[in-house]
C-alpha cells in the first residue's frame, strides 16, 4: 500500500469517529462527479487492490483510488439541479422502469440515501412498487433521471 493510501485510511478512520455525530453523509468526489452515501447505512471503508471499498447495509461501492480527489463528510447530500424526469435509456411508467444498456443501477431517495442498487442487462423492467410514495433518483452510468412515485 502506497503512502497515499495508507494517510488516506487514517484520515478517514480518525475523521470518521470524530464527525459521524455532527454530519449526515460521506461524500466522494470522483472523476468529476460527487455521490453521497448515508452515514448511518455505511458499514465500514476499506482499501483493497488499488480500490476505496465503502461497505454498507445495501452493498459494497468500489471507487478506483486514483479517480477519488475528494473525500469529505457533509451535513446534507449533493445537490442536482433539474433533473429529467425521461431518458432515452431509462423510462418510468407505471411503478415500472425500463431499462435499455447493461450497468450499475442506482436509485437514491430525496434526503441522497442509496435505497436500492443492482446491476442490470439491456431490456431489464424493475418493478419498484415496494419503494414508499416520493421522489427519487435513478442513475445509471452517466444517465440521471428523476422519477414520482
Amino acid at each position: 500500500m502506497t503512502t497515499r493510501n495508507v494517510l488516506a485510511a487514517l484520515l478517514l478512520m480518525a475523521s470518521a469517529n470524530m464527525m459521524a455525530e455532527t454530519y449526515n453523509y460521506l461524500t466522494l468526489s470522483c472523476n468529476g462527479s460527487e455521490e453521497s452515501v448515508a452515514l448511518p447505512i455505511v458499514q465500514k471503508i476499506t482499501f483493497e487492490e488499488g480500490y476505496m471499498v465503502v461497505t454498507t447495509t445495501e452493498g459494497k461501492h468500489s471507487y478506483p483510488i486514483a479517480n477519488v480527489e475528494k473525500i469529505r463528510f457533509t451535513e446534507t447530500a449533493t445537490a442536482i439541479d433539474a433533473l429529467p424526469e425521461e431518458a432515452k435509456d431509462m423510462t418510468y411508467k407505471n411503478g415500472t422502469l425500463s431499462i435499455k444498456g447493461d450497468g450499475m443501477l442506482r436509485v437514491y431517495n430525496t434526503a441522497g440515501a442509496l435505497v436500492s442498487i443492482a446491476y442490470v442487462k439491456d431490456g431489464a423492467n424493475i418493478n419498484l412498487g415496494k419503494l414508499p410514495t416520493g421522489v427519487y433518483v435513478v442513475k445509471m452510468g452517466e444517465k440521471t433521471i428523476k422519477i414520482k412515485k
